[in-house]
């Protein structure tokens, strides 16, 4: 489905609503719902940021495992470290507030909220590609050592860390604390750079 809303293209996939579809179907545990909601707080974050910078998006894309925001060409690159960064910043903001209402009421949503918040913040803020941190850390490598070189640096990342979590997987199921959860972090960051190129 394509559409267009205040000048910026909109683009969701089938296979985006098929798996979100899919996840909530198969969700036994509740969390599937809060964890869309940290996903949508953070991607608001971005998109906040890149209208107050008056730098609107170009496209959305809603695409299986991956919310990819398109910016306009030209965007100056501290205007780009505030757009990168506001995401993981909106996360930590919400759920410090919902961890102060944990304190004060002892609302176990409000402590999960938060935990996934943290989660979603730290997770985004690692230095791979296709996360805030990646992101971060190329624009500010590009700065010194050229763009091409930059994107080799973040892309020699994230394969080394995901062969390490490919590792730790495969240390656990040993020891008979199998988590697929691992191995699909670890698939998900070779997508990431297999998909960069």
């Amino acid at each position: 489905m394509k559409f267009s809303l205040f000048g910026t293209r909109i683009y969701i996939s089938f296979l985006f609503c098929a798996t979100v579809s899919l996840m909530l179907a198969l969700d036994r545990t509740g969390l599937i719902i809060p964890t869309l909601f940290a996903v949508l707080i953070h991607e608001t974050g971005h998109l906040f940021a890149m209208w107050a910078s008056d730098c609107a998006p170009k496209e959305i894309r809603l695409i299986p495992a991956s919310v990819q925001i398109i910016e306009k060409y030209g965007t100056p690159s501290k205007k780009q470290a505030w757009i990168i960064i506001s995401g993981p910043l909106a996360n930590i903001a919400i759920g410090a507030a919902l961890y102060i209402n944990f304190y004060l009421n002892g609302s176990r949503f409000s402590a999960v909220f938060a935990l996934l918040n943290a989660v979603m913040a730290i997770f985004n803020l690692l230095p791979v590609s296709g996360l805030d941190g990646g992101r971060l850390i190329e624009l500010l490598l590009s700065l010194k050592i050229g763009d091409y070189a930059a994107g080799r640096t973040v892309n020699i990342i994230t394969v080394i860390m995901a062969i390490v979590l490919f590792f730790i997987g495969i240390m656990l199921v040993i020891r008979g604390n199998a988590n697929l959860s691992v191995f699909i972090v670890a698939l998900y960051l070779v997508m990431c750079t297999v998909m960069k190129r």
